[in-house]
């Protein structure tokens, strides 16, 4: 099972309740990685290459670790909005694929085998789309994913708090 590092500063500071800092953390890798997680606007440009998100969201994933199901993060209305105003919020499968991709390359962990309730999710294997597809999929791999996802929830949240009321 995968014990997320609390050496990354911002999962330190999201899983340690440091919203604020987490918030800071989040808003700064954004602007260095050219996007920000927010609600797109209505009618915005879309553009889903993959060129793109391995230029800045690969980088961006390796700074913070911010690793979510699909479900946990654009089920709550957010997506990617780059720095030049384009909706570049993949659907859940892309965004599984992109978190697969870049985990398989070396930038995260490897896939645990031997977890989970099916013989495919204990099978030793590289990452798939479907490992980051839903909740329920990478509850047997991070170890207090549920915790983690809500601690990203409210870091989330609170900076949208923020950025409405500036």
């Amino acid at each position: 099972m995968i014990c997320l590092e609390r050496k990354i500063p911002f999962v330190d500071a999201a899983l340690g309740g440091r919203v604020e800092a987490a918030t800071a953390i989040l808003s700064e890798a954004e602007e260095r990685h050219g996007f920000r997680l927010t609600e797109p606007p209505i009618g915005a440009a879309e553009d889903q290459r993959d060129e793109w998100y391995e230029r800045h969201l690969w980088p961006f994933l390796s700074e913070t670790h911010l690793v979510l199901a699909g479900g946990d993060l654009f089920a709550t209305g957010r997506g990617l909005l780059d720095s030049a105003g384009i909706d570049r919020t993949p659907a859940w499968r892309q965004w599984g694929a992109i978190l697969a991709e870049w985990a398989n390359a070396g930038h995260w962990f490897a896939r645990p085998a031997g977890s989970g309730r099916t013989r495919r999710s204990q099978a030793a294997r590289p990452w798939e789309y479907i490992d980051f597809y839903m909740t329920e999929y990478l509850v047997p791999y991070i170890d207090g994913y549920v915790e983690w996802r809500d601690a990203v929830w409210r870091v989330l949240e609170a900076r949208e708090q923020e950025h409405t009321a500036a």
